[in-house]
């Protein structure tokens, strides 16, 4: 039961870091306030592969939208 308890205690350690960084992101992508600001990051994600900018990409759309 212990090793049960201490895997489900690193799992929520896990989502709350993750939570914590898409939250810094979210911020940090949110100084590129103006459209020609975000047009040269879309630039810049258009030179990597989709499977490394999708969580950029994602929260550029939400705000976006």
């Amino acid at each position: 039961m212990t090793n049960l308890f201490s895997s489900v205690l690193h799992s929520l350690d896990g989502r709350r870091a993750a939570k914590r960084d898409r939250a810094v992101l979210e911020r940090q992508l949110a100084s590129y306030a103006n459209h020609a600001d975000r047009l040269d990051l879309q630039a810049t994600l258009d030179r990597y592969p989709d499977e490394q900018t999708a969580e950029l990409r994602s929260i550029l759309s939400t705000r976006a939208a």
